[in-house]
C-alpha cells in the first residue's frame, strides 16, 4: 500500500523531532523579571509562563528559528527551546576568576559561540582589577571566553553582519570587528558621538525586522534612525523632519514602508517621506518595546511598567491590555 511509506516517514519526523509545528503564527515574547511570558498572536493571550533568573537584557534567535537565547543579570545566557517553552540550558560568563558585565548579545554562525561587549573586574587579596573593555567571542555551553578585541569605553550593542563575518559594535563611536581572522580586530571606526548623534541602542528588532536592525538616535534638532541590512552591512541613515519624537525604541513594519516608535507614545512614522504620520499617547505610561504583527494589522506596545497594550495599527485604537506578571525590558517576535 502507498500509504505506508507515508505513515512510517511521518513516524520517524516524530521521533526525531522533525515534525512541523502545531501552532503556527505570531508568538511575543515579554521579556521581564524572573520570567519570560509568551503571547498567542491569534489570541492575544498568555499562553506560557518561561523562569529565567533575574532581569532579561538582551536576546538573539538560532538560525532553525528553535531556540531563543536570553541573557539575565548581564552575565547568564539562557537558552529557550520555544516549541517546549523552557530553558534547557544556562551559560554563565563569569569564569575565571572575572566578574563580567555584558551588554550587547549576537550568537555566531556556529551555533556553539556567541559574541558580548563586557566590562570586567576580580579582586585578588584584597585588591580590585578593571579589566579593559572588549568585545569577545564565547561558548554557549561553558561561557568560556575563546577570544576578544578591546574597545574603547561605551559599547553598548552588537550587530552580526555579512553572515557573522563581521560584528558592528555601537557605543560612543561604532567599531567594525572583522571576526574572520584567528584574532577579533577592529577594521573600521566611525564616529557617532562626535557627529553629534546621541544613542542608546539596547532594543534592537532584527531578527523581527526580517534582518534588518533598526535604532533611533538623536541631534540637537531631530531624531534619526539607523537601518542595517544584515545580510550585506549596508547602513542607511534616515534624518526625520519635524520635531523630534521621543522614542526607546523603534520597529519596521512588515512592509518597510513604515515604522513604529515608542516611549510615551507610540508614533507610526513614514520612511519614504521621513516624516512623522500618527502619534497617540500610551494610557499605560512609558514603554521600552514595540513590535508589530507579521500581517501589520496590529502593534504591541510593553517594558517600563507591567503591561502590554495591543493597538489596532490602522485606527490606533487600544484593543487590550495584558496585566503582566513583572515589569518588563522587552518584547519580541518570531513568526512560525
Amino acid at each position: 500500500m502507498r500509504w505506508v511509506p507515508l505513515i512510517l516517514a511521518t513516524m520517524a519526523a516524530l521521533a526525531l523531532g522533525l515534525a512541523p509545528r502545531a501552532e503556527a503564527g505570531d508568538r511575543y515574547y515579554y521579556m521581564g523579571y524572573g520570567v519570560v511570558q509568551v503571547i498567542d498572536g491569534d489570541t492575544d493571550t498568555i499562553v506560557a509562563d518561561i523562569p529565567v533568573k533575574g532581569a532579561v537584557r538582551n536576546v538573539d534567535l538560532s538560525a532553525d528559528r528553535r531556540f531563543l537565547y536570553v541573557t539575565t543579570n548581564r552575565h547568564l545566557v539562557h537558552k529557550v527551546d520555544l516549541a517546549h517553552n523552557r530553558v534547557v540550558s544556562t551559560a554563565d560568563v563569569k569564569t575565571d576568576g572575572w566578574d563580567r558585565v555584558m551588554f550587547g548579545f549576537v550568537l555566531a554562525p556556529d551555533g556553539r559561540t556567541a559574541y558580548g561587549a563586557f566590562m570586567s573586574r576580580r579582586a585578588d587579596k584584597g585588591e580590585v582589577f578593571i579589566g579593559k573593555p572588549v568585545v569577545a567571542q564565547f561558548e554557549l555551553d561553558t561561557g568560556r571566553i575563546v577570544r576578544s578585541v578591546e574597545v574603547p569605553w561605551g559599547v553598548a550593542h552588537l550587530v552580526s553582519v555579512r553572515d557573522g563575518s563581521s560584528i558592528y559594535a555601537f557605543g560612543q563611536d561604532l567599531y567594525t570587528i572583522d571576526t574572520t581572522g584567528p584574532e577579533l580586530r577592529i577594521a573600521a571606526t566611525q564616529p557617532i558621538l562626535d557627529k553629534g548623534m546621541n544613542m542608546l541602542p539596547f532594543w534592537d528588532y532584527t531578527f523581527d525586522n526580517g534582518g534588518i536592525a533598526s535604532m533611533n538616535y538623536y541631534t540637537a534638532t531631530s531624531m534619526g534612525l539607523m537601518i542595517v541590512d544584515q545580510k550585506t552591512g549596508v547602513i542607511d541613515d534616515l534624518v526625520l523632519k519635524g520635531d523630534p519624537a521621543m522614542a526607546y525604541s523603534v520597529v519596521l513594519a512588515p512592509d518597510r514602508k513604515r515604522a513604529w516608535a515608542v516611549m510615551d507614545d507610540l508614533t507610526e512614522i513614514d520612511l519614504a517621506s521621513r516624516s512623522y504620520l500618527r502619534s497617540v499617547p500610551i494610557a499605560e505610561g512609558t514603554c521600552y518595546g514595540v513590535n508589530v504583527s507579521s500581517d501589520g494589522r496590529k502593534v504591541y506596545v510593553a517594558g517600563g511598567g507591567s503591561t502590554l497594550t495591543v493597538y489596532d495599527a490602522k485606527t490606533l485604537k487600544p484593543l487590550k491590555v495584558l496585566q503582566m506578571a513583572s515589569d518588563g525590558m522587552d518584547l519580541r517576535r518570531v513568526t512560525f
